[in-house]
């Protein structure tokens, strides 16, 4: 949740003050899809709802970038998985059935993998992508080079080890990739 802790440090700098806070929120909407029951689904901006939770921030801004509210629910999470609006993967990148995804912000779970994408998107080494779930992508493809307990017991190992794996050939199908470094 490193993102998050770094979100919610921008947050909280503007709580104090109605008007700042709502001209931080108007330039971040967070993009959503209209589903069964007339629920937003969130698809990006996972990071700044989380920070706007745990800084008690109640209202923001959405961007209904569709509406699938009239379709049944077998339907609404197959047309969101064509468009590219869905990632039905738990946090330790096990695909999950779509109705196993978090029904809310408080319910989601740190992803050790996503902290290192965050941490390497941020050090230069991919650019951010307007592509639903980038990052994403990015974590499963650390995930499968950088063994979990790199992770977890030396982060700034395994941000160098994933620095040099975002430059390399291997990630450059991944959306945001700069180059290969050579």
């Amino acid at each position: 949740m490193k993102a998050v802790a770094a979100k919610r440090e921008k947050v909280e700098r503007r709580t104090d003050s109605r008007k700042a806070i709502t001209r931080y929120l108007e330039k971040r909407p967070i993009p959503a899809v209209r589903g069964p029951g007339n629920d937003f689904y969130i698809i990006d901006h996972h990071h700044l709802s989380m920070a706007l939770h745990q800084s008690d921030v109640t209202e923001a801004f959405v961007r209904v970038i569709g509406d699938l509210s009239r379709l049944p629910r077998a339907e609404f999470w197959r047309r969101m998985a064509e468009r590219g609006c869905l990632h039905p993967y738990d946090h330790h990148g096990e695909r999950i059935h779509p109705s196993a995804l978090p029904a809310a912000i408080p319910h989601l779970k740190r992803d050790a993998y996503r902290d290192l994408a965050w941490s390497v998107r941020e050090g230069g080494g991919f650019v951010k992508s307007e592509q639903p779930y980038a990052e994403f992508r990015w974590a499963q493809f650390f995930r499968c080079r950088i063994p979990r307990t790199s992770v977890l017991r030396d982060f700034e190992h395994a941000h160098d080890r994933a620095m040099m794996l975002a430059r390399s050939e291997a990630a450059s199908h991944l959306p945001g990739f700069i180059g290969i470094e050579l």
